[in-house]
């Protein structure tokens, strides 16, 4: 069976009946008339019914669409999730997350460790992303039975490495030592959730995954909404302003 195939088409047909149906909701047309292969149709009967119509079959091409969406095709793919990875090291960076309490943890620690000769001198902070080396690691201890990036927590899937590399100094003069210290950390949802928006933001114009796998379902729920919201106008908003605007006579 070809599944890819059949996405395409389902997808077709869902991005042109949406097209078709916000086209006809924005340039408010009337649907009391139409032309079918070439023959002019006028509806007589049930004419307040025909938006509902369109939301109908609307929801039909969106939940036949949603049905042949690929295997993993609404999770991020490899580039996207590059995207959000490189999304959370910058935002780390910027906000200059835990540096704070890295240097301090690192300076007690070295206290700890060392003569009171010594003292160090920060040199460089690092952040990076753990879960590709993690996922990595879990699979070469339990093979397929390692869950895969989709299957894991939002906590392990946002957990970053810390680091700091310092100098060494003995009697405030240098010295060719060195060292480093590190702490993992897992940024609450407040901060991961708008990186991740900004990350499928910038994705949508550089990786094809938002346009082919989320856009046309986006798209079809918007068309849908509206032909729904246009039913209830004629049907319900319209009579009652109707009644409304006779009782004020």
């Amino acid at each position: 069976m070809d599944d890819e195939g059949d996405f395409k088409k389902a997808r077709g047909f869902l991005l042109t009946y949406s097209a078709l149906v916000l086209a006809l909701w924005y340039f408010g047309a009337d649907l009391t008339q139409f032309k079918l292969m070439g023959n002019e149709v006028q509806l007589h009967q049930r004419t307040n019914s025909a938006w509902l119509v369109l939301a109908v079959v609307n929801i039909y091409f969106w939940v036949r669409c949603y049905q042949r969406v690929p295997h993993l095709g609404l999770y991020f793919d490899k580039p996207m999730n590059d995207f959000y990875d490189t999304a959370l090291v910058w935002i780390a960076i910027k906000l200059k997350l835990k540096r704070r309490y890295l240097r301090k943890d690192a300076e007690e620690r070295f206290a700890k460790n060392n003569i009171p000769s010594r003292s160090m001198h920060i040199i460089s902070y690092g952040v990076e992303t753990t879960v590709q080396r993690d996922l990595n690691e879990d699979q070469q201890r339990n093979g397929d039975e390692a869950p895969s990036l989709h299957q894991i927590s939002r906590k392990a899937r946002v957990k970053m490495k810390f680091s700091v590399a310092y100098a060494i100094q003995e009697n405030g003069q240098p010295t060719s030592i060195t060292g480093s210290w590190a702490l993992n950390h897992e940024p609450e949802a407040f901060l991961t959730w708008p990186v991740k928006a900004f990350a499928i933001a910038r994705g949508a114009f550089i990786t094809p995954w938002f346009t082919d796998h989320i856009a046309p379902l986006v798209l079809g729920g918007i068309s849908t909404s509206f032909a729904l919201w246009k039913w209830c106008e004629v049907n319900f908003f319209t009579t009652r302003l109707s009644y409304s605007a006779l009782m004020c006579f």
